[in-house]
C-alpha cells in the first residue's frame, strides 16, 4: 500500500506540478501538489481529512480520501462541482 501511495504522488508530480512539503499545526508532514497529497503523523483520520481539506482548498478543490497505510493518509484534490 505504501508503494501505491508513493507511486500515486510521484506520477501526479510528473504532470508538471512539483511536490511541496509543509508541516501541520501539530507536526504532521504534508506532501503534495494541486491534484493529490498525503498527511503523515496525524492524530486520527479526522485530523488528516481536515488538513487535506485545507490543503486542497488552496486550489479551489475538495479532498477525497484515497487510502491509508499506518500513519499516512492519501487524498486526491478534486474539482468541486
Amino acid at each position: 500500500m505504501k508503494r501505491t501511495i508513493l507511486l500515486t504522488l510521484l506520477l501526479a508530480g510528473c504532470s508538471g506540478s512539483g511536490l511541496s512539503t509543509s508541516q501541520g499545526p501539530n507536526g504532521e508532514t504534508i506532501v503534495g501538489n494541486e491534484v493529490s497529497m498525503q498527511v503523515t503523523g496525524a492524530a486520527n483520520p479526522n485530523v488528516a481529512f481536515t488538513l487535506a481539506q485545507r490543503y486542497c482548498a488552496r486550489n479551489d478543490r475538495a479532498a477525497r480520501a484515497v487510502g491509508q497505510s499506518g500513519t499516512t493518509a492519501a487524498f486526491d484534490c478534486v474539482k468541486s462541482s
